[in-house]
């Protein structure tokens, strides 16, 4: 995990997107791992000549789609992991790997922020926890927004507390 920090800065907080995002693309992924065997299984009974399909071969595409299918939650495991956002003593840095290899980082220097909102929208978002946080600096229409992150409230009072020393 590479954080870009200068000397003499500290960390203060490092937050990442909430569980429920990848949590929620891991269920679509077993449905998907299931749903293409059942739907290959059904349409052999029916009697679709063209899908008959012998044991051994029918386990190996279902081998090689789950091998598929994991590698795919393995991606979004690995950017839930590297993406995040890393207040420090003097700045807010803004790490996203957008894929495999590619990654940005924003820099935003606390001394430049204006104003510090968080939004919490939803049923689900309440409930469990998430929202975002808009960070609006001191350039013209600039802002720098945290999103779905746990407890948007408590990071909030992070960046404004560190950004006050």
């Amino acid at each position: 995990m590479y954080i870009p920090l200068e000397p003499g800065e500290e960390v203060v907080a490092i937050v990442h997107r909430h569980w429920v995002f990848v949590a929620l693309r891991a269920g679509l992924l077993v449905l998907l791992l299931c749903g293409l065997p059942l739907a290959v299984i059904v349409a052999g009974t029916w009697g679709v000549a063209s899908l008959s399909f012998s044991p051994g071969l029918l386990l190996s595409l279902v081998g090689l789609w789950g091998i598929v299918l994991w590698l795919i939650f393995w991606q979004f495991w690995t950017t839930y992991m590297l993406d995040m956002w890393v207040v420090t003593s003097r700045r807010l840095i803004d790490i996203d790997y957008a894929r495999m290899f590619d990654r940005n980082i924003a820099v935003l220097d606390l001394s430049n922020i204006q104003d510090v909102t968080t939004h919490v929208d939803g049923l689900f978002a309440s409930t469990l926890g998430y929202g975002s946080v808009v960070v609006q600096t001191s350039a013209a229409g600039k802002e720098f927004v945290i999103d779905q992150i746990a407890g948007p409230e408590e990071l909030r009072s992070v960046i404004m507390q560190t950004a006050r020393r």
